[in-house]
C-alpha cells in the first residue's frame, strides 16, 4: 500500500483537500505574503484551493491573516487574484 498525500485545509472555504491540490501561499521573511506553487518557500503557509471564490472569501474573512499572522495588503490581495485566475486560464 502507498503512502497517501497529506491533506490540507483551505483558508476559505475551510474544505479539505490534498496538499498538492490546493496553492501555498507563504509569508516572507519580510512579512509580505505571496504564492507558492512549488510549496518549498521558507516560513509560515497558508493553503487555498486554485479558486478564485476561496482566495476571496479567505481575503474578506481574514483566512489569510490569520494562518499568516500578517496582514495583508491591496498589492499583496491583487496578486494573488491574478495568479490564481492566470493558473485557471492556462489549465
Amino acid at each position: 500500500m502507498g503512502r497517501s498525500e497529506p491533506e490540507r485545509t483551505c483558508v476559505g472555504c475551510r474544505g479539505r483537500g490534498p496538499k498538492g491540490d490546493l496553492l501555498r501561499v507563504a509569508r516572507t521573511a519580510e512579512g509580505r505574503i505571496a504564492a507558492d506553487p512549488a510549496g518549498t518557500a521558507p516560513g509560515r503557509g497558508a493553503y487555498v484551493h486554485r479558486d478564485p471564490g476561496c482566495v476571496e472569501t479567505a481575503l474578506v474573512r481574514g483566512g489569510f491573516g490569520r494562518s499568516l499572522r500578517t496582514g495583508v495588503g491591496q498589492e499583496e490581495a491583487g496578486s494573488l487574484r491574478r495568479f490564481v485566475e492566470g493558473e485557471l486560464r492556462n489549465a
